[in-house]
């Protein structure tokens, strides 16, 4: 019964075993799941509002809406962004009084605005509104099944002077956030009764389950979700009785985003572990089955076994209460017991045979004992000396740790050291200065979330993958210069050096690293003392070449006109040679300053040599607009100019060279340059202080 009982016992154990492992399997993929499909809603999230925002600041940077004259041309641009991008219900600018200029459609012209939050930040900066119902538009726009909902994004216009016009809004439809859900996650609800749900940081539900939707929640996924920008998943009681399995996660971690949503992703407890429940009865049942077999099979042979050995126990009880005669019994039955007997019937034998030599040997016992009894006490000494030896070593290696320890502790890096698997086993006192984690936080945390941004974890794992299998690394034994994550979340750069270890049970990576944020700042000021012109704080001829082709590139992205403006000092040579080369850069630096008051400051006016200057125009609509400043810098250098020993008269000869995208893409940086230096001298030769423009096909 024992051995049956046994066997029972075990079954029921290992069955138990494996339905918990599978459960908590089960459980755990669920959760992943889920909060994937959380992390996949976030990043889809925030990925369209960055796009919206970018519409918007390509939109009020438009000459025609910055110009604010043409009402039907810019009217047309706001129907082809609507046409574009259906999502956005109404766009509209207004005016600072807060009626509406111009919008798509016409809808709300001439109408005030002026208390909607959209209007009243967006003159400020880039404003971003959460969910609402509409309220001046419900009744103007076409009906829908569902009521209009709105998120707004608004902005302020600026006209070419950088005056401010007025207020451009959008108001994007809810059916935005429902179509990013439909794509990524419906495939899925439907089988699987998955849902997805936004909630406002007040608790409201923005998009989910039509019973919950406008309704406030506060489920421990809400909460959670409020404090962990990571995001994660739980298992949870919802109001409505049934459990459910809810990954989270939350938008608005970095400025893209000005929007806080949590994003919770729920299944139902049962539907998501329906598989385990389905494998957990195919076990029991084979489990149950397997289990009787065992125990018949265990029941049947135990009893086969167990009546031979209760003969032999017999005979053992009768020699035991004395009577010698009693005969041990020879069992030929199996081959266990067999030999248990003739062992038995050996050892009688033998029993006697060994009385007798133990009477002998007793007499030879005390001299034994105390040949024992000596080695005994050598054997003691040897072993005291050598736990002597391994206590002093023991001693000098504590010793040599606290050095180490006090090393690292006051070392001017800092220092840490991660085990194979990424978890942090060293943190000095230098690196809780520098990364904000005191030592018992970050001891045990894994290295990549504590000191990595989240944009390079990636190539960290991919990194650690490669070196482990093959014993590459563009890292390992090198100096390098990356970005550290603190503590607070801000980025700091740093110069590591990265050292491993190999060991009995893996390998040890140690890590020396150390702010180099005043060394970055230095070599950019040097960079920037290299294309600065030392005199008149200009950009220098580097920094022109540099500008210039950009400058291009972008024109023909856009499809507008450059114009690149050459021009020299009219006179300057006879002011350097009467007032001498003092005056001659006071004469500059004057001349530089008011070309840039000539300029807008998106235009670039460079010094490349003595009284040689240029400007870059961009987004120009026609030539005559790079004219009219051409005219704007000439009668700016009318005036006298005020030295500090003379009074002076100069003017100046600016040749124009424009680049049209669509008609001269061919030409190059140093061909438009050259054009507009063979410009100016045609200005000279036709009499100085004019404009000449020069023409693509001479060069």
């Amino acid at each position: 019964m024992g051995v049956v009982v046994s066997v029972l016992i075990t079954t029921v154990s290992v069955l138990i075993l494996v339905d918990q492992f599978t459960r908590g399997y089960a459980r755990s993929q669920a959760e992943t799941r889920l909060k994937q499909l959380a992390w996949q809603m976030q990043e889809a999230l925030e990925r369209s509002m960055t796009e919206r925002q970018i519409d918007m600041r390509i939109l009020v940077a438009r000459p025609s809406i910055r110009e604010g004259r043409d009402l039907p041309r810019m009217r047309a641009v706001l129907n082809e962004l609507q046409a574009n991008v259906p999502d956005y219900a109404w766009i509209g600018m207004a005016q600072p009084d807060g009626n509406v200029l111009v919008a798509t459609n016409g809808l709300l012209e001439g109408q005030s605005v002026g208390e909607r939050p959209w209007f009243r930040e967006g003159q400020k900066n880039t404003y971003s509104a959460d969910y609402h119902p509409a309220l001046l538009l419900e009744k103007k726009l076409p009906p829908q099944p569902e009521p209009w909902r709105f998120v707004d994004i608004s902005m302020p216009v600026l006209d070419p002077e950088g005056r401010y016009m007025g207020v451009m809004g959008m108001h994007l439809s809810w059916t935005w956030a429902r179509e990013i859900a439909a794509k990524l996650l419906n495939p899925a609800s439907g089988r699987y009764d998955v849902e997805v749900m936004i909630v406002r940081s007040d608790g409201t539900v923005l998009l989910g389950p039509k019973a919950l939707e406008e309704t406030k929640i506060s489920t421990d996924s809400f909460r959670i979700s409020q404090q962990s920008p990571a995001g994660g998943a739980v298992l949870e009681t919802w109001p409505d009785g049934r459990r459910y399995i809810a990954g989270f996660s939350r938008t608005g971690q970095d400025e893209n985003m000005m929007l806080k949503w949590s994003v919770i992703v729920r299944q139902p407890e049962h539907v998501a572990l329906q598989a385990f429940r389905d494998l957990e009865q195919r076990v029991i049942l084979v489990g149950a089955l397997i289990g009787a077999v065992l125990v018949a099979l265990a029941y049947f042979l135990t009893r086969r076994l167990v009546a031979p050995v209760n003969a032999l126990s017999a005979a053992l009880e009768q020699r035991a209460l004395g009577n010698q005669d009693a005969p041990i019994p020879l069992v030929n039955s199996y081959r266990e017991v067999q030999l248990l007997s003739s062992t038995l019937v050996n050892m009688v034998e033998r029993e006697e045979r060994y009385l007798r030599e133990v009477r002998s040997l007793n007499e030879s016992l005390e001299e034994r004992v105390a040949e024992r009894t000596s080695r005994l006490h050598e054997t003691a000494i040897a072993l005291q000396q050598s736990l002597d030896v391994q206590h002093a070593n023991q001693i000098q290696l504590e010793e040599s740790a606290t050095e180490l320890r006090a090393i690292l502790e006051n070392a001017q890096d800092a220092f840490i050291a991660a085990d194979e698997n990424g978890s942090i086993v060293e943190w000095n006192r230098q690196a809780e200065l520098l990364l904000g984690w005191q030592r018992d936080q970050a001891i045990g945390r894994q290295m990549a979330e504590l000191i990595i941004p989240p944009d390079m974890r990636e190539a960290h794992y991919r990194g650690m993958e490669e070196f482990l299998e093959h014993g590459t690394s563009v890292v390992i034994n090198n100096r390098i210069e990356l970005q550290a994550l603190h503590h607070d979340g801000h980025e700091l750069p740093v110069e590591i050096t990265v050292g491993h270890v190999k060991r009995h049970t893996g390998h040890l990576f140690i890590a020396f690293l150390h702010d180099i944020t005043e060394r970055l700042a230095f070599r950019d000021q040097m960079r920037e003392l290299a294309l600065t012109d030392m005199l008149t704080s200009l950009p220098n001829r580097r920094a022109f070449s540099d500008r210039l082709p950009e400058g291009m590139m972008r024109a023909r992205r856009a499809h507008e006109l450059l114009a690149l403006f050459f021009m020299d000092i009219d006179g300057f040579k006879g002011v350097n040679d009467r007032y001498g080369h003092e005056a001659g850069d006071e004469l500059l630096i004057q001349f530089a300053q008011r070309l840039q008051g000539a300029v807008r400051d998106v235009d670039t006016v460079a010094r490349l040599a003595g009284d040689e200057f240029v400007v870059i125009l961009e987004t120009l609509q026609t030539q005559h607009d790079a004219l009219q400043v051409a005219d704007k810098i000439l009668h700016a250098m009318r005036a006298p100019f005020e030295l500090t020993h003379s009074t002076v008269h100069v003017s100046s000869s600016i040749g124009v060279a424009i680049y049209l995208p669509d008609q001269d893409g061919e030409t190059g940086p140093e061909e438009l340059l050259a054009i507009a230096d063979k410009a100016m001298y045609a200005a000279k030769r036709l009499g100085k202080n004019r404009v000449e423009v020069g023409k693509v096909s001479v060069a």
